[in-house]
């Protein structure tokens, strides 16, 4: 089905334009985005960062021709509804089974050429081997056409980034409200969760852990929380598939004066890594600086693994995850 272009979104609109030079270069005659339906902050979805759709089901896609001409596959009948509204694809179709739904489409689209997989690296062989089968083994793997094209979210994504930050905060602001002695780590959670939820977020990638000397973060447990703990949370909410981690730490009751001295610490080397975070810079002077704060004060072993493996990472969804933040890394 031929689309109004004045319908599409501008991101949309210069996406297509891309994939369409892509297309050419690569000599390809159609693109297949696809997911399994399996969503990951540390990975971008072919699939909602085509359509602007979360996936369901086992498989879903979007069989994109040389012209621009897109249809969505879905698995779940019952789906249809949420996909129709928040897709700029008019034709979307179920497809029970899904080998057999690219083969009838690619004829019904006179696709005569190569298929290029986008989200190859997600299929199960099985499914890979069938597609193979009924298309004659006209089939390639894709995924760098989107690998470059994801790298930077765009302007456009700013608004939902910057209301992640904001739910990622509340969900903070539910620690400090609602923590209490003697409640589980996974009720706290609950609480964090409820806080960005019942907000808008869409999904959440969380960690609460309460302990007196806590090693690393984990997924919450049925510890209960003792006096002097200290909470660690990562707290990740996603808007718009964009997905934003705040990692903070509370104190129940007083902080001690040796608490205060090491959070200082902490505190110095972000600053001066902040300070790094500019236009040109290298992903590895970031973490450099913050490890010469720690090695100043006396941690240098602490810096390196079993103890540390990076100072920070990316995250995907809709754009690639950045570069892991390493002494080593010169991206």
């Amino acid at each position: 089905m031929a689309h109004n272009q004045s319908q599409i979104p501008a991101p949309v609109q210069a996406k297509l334009r891309f994939l369409q030079e892509a297309m050419k270069r690569d000599g390809l005659s159609a693109l297949l985005f696809y997911s399994t339906g399996q969503l990951s902050m540390l990975e971008v979805n072919p699939v909602l960062w085509l359509s602007g759709v979360l996936p369901m089901g086992p498989n879903a896609g979007v069989l994109l021709t040389d012209s621009c001409d897109a249809t969505m596959l879905i698995s779940l009948s019952w789906d249809q509804g949420r996909v129709r509204r928040q897709t700029w694809i008019h034709e979307v179709r179920v497809a029970e089974r899904f080998a057999d739904a690219v083969q009838e489409l690619v004829q019904q689209k006179s696709v005569q050429g190569k298929v290029g997989i986008v989200g190859w690296a997600f299929m199960p062989a099985a499914l890979y081997q069938s597609l193979q089968r009924v298309l004659d083994g006209r089939v390639e793997v894709a995924d760098p056409i989107l690998n470059t094209l994801a790298r930077f979210p765009g302007q456009e994504s700013l608004p939902a980034l910057q209301r992640a930050a904001e739910l990622a905060d509340s969900g903070f602001s539910a620690i400090l409200q609602k923590a209490k002695i003697g409640m589980p780590e996974y009720e706290l959670a609950a609480e964090v969760e409820y806080a960005m939820r019942s907000q808008g977020a869409e999904d959440n990638f969380g960690m609460v852990t309460a302990s007196d000397h806590s090693h690393c973060t984990h997924p919450p447990a049925d510890r209960r929380i003792q006096p002097g703990d200290i909470i660690i949370a990562e707290i990740t909410p996603a808007i718009e598939g964009h997905f934003v981690q705040l990692c903070r730490t509370a104190v129940m009751g007083p902080a001690s004066p040796l608490l205060r001295e090491k959070f200082t610490i902490l505190e110095e080397a972000m600053e001066k890594s902040l300070a790094q975070v500019r236009v040109g810079k290298k992903a590895g002077a970031i973490s450099r600086v913050m490890n010469e704060v720690f090695t100043a004060h006396g941690y240098e072993k602490y810096c390196r693994p079993p103890y540390m493996r990076v100072r920070g990472h990316g995250l995907g969804f809709l754009s690639l995850p950045f570069s892991e933040i390493v002494d080593e890394n010169e991206a």
